[in-house]
């Protein structure tokens, strides 16, 4: 399938979002309420998340609690290494095994292309975004910003959870 090949007839739901959340409990909560009106509509839809320490692993872990199935999508080769401490580690293993399908994108290493290029995907094979954020612009390229804006310029549909990011953030 190439990249911008429409989405496929399961129903996808994406996400991006910061990694450093001012209140995560919070934005778990409202990714459970999304993703259960998302199911509402559409019971057989799948979630497709990156897994990444944050906005993702939060919507992750609100999918699988609802019983939907996972889509890991992996952004470069070395991505486990971005998961610093053994809890982080343990959260992104026990996810990615909890995941009915594994997606590698062809990056060898952490870019800011590599994660430019994830959001590409979410937009180009989702059906629906949900989008972690702070209405702020991206500290480089590849950030939320960046995809929110490839997904208005598309005309795909999202839903903005709005999230602060904690202090500790750089983007």
């Amino acid at each position: 399938m190439a990249l911008n090949d429409p989405p496929v007839a399961v129903y996808r739901v994406g996400v991006t979002g910061h990694r450093h959340l001012r209140a995560p409990q919070t934005v778990a909560a409202r990714c459970r309420e999304t993703l259960q009106g998302i199911l509402h509509d559409h019971p057989d839809a799948v979630a497709c998340s990156a897994l990444a320490i944050g906005a993702d692993s939060l919507f992750a872990e609100a999918a699988l609690a609802l019983g939907m199935p996972l889509v890991a999508v992996i952004p470069f080769a070395t991505y486990a290494d971005d998961f610093t401490t053994p809890d982080e580690r343990a959260q992104y293993e026990r996810l990615l095994s909890s995941s009915t399908e594994v997606v590698r994108l062809p990056h060898a290493r952490r870019s800011n292309a590599a994660y430019l290029a994830i959001g590409r995907w979410m937009v180009e094979r989702c059906n629906l975004l949900v989008v972690i954020w702070d209405e702020q612009p991206s500290a480089g390229f590849g950030g939320t910003a960046d995809v929110v804006a490839l997904a208005r310029r598309k005309g795909r549909p999202f839903i903005h959870i709005p999230a602060e990011r904690s202090a500790d953030a750089s983007g």
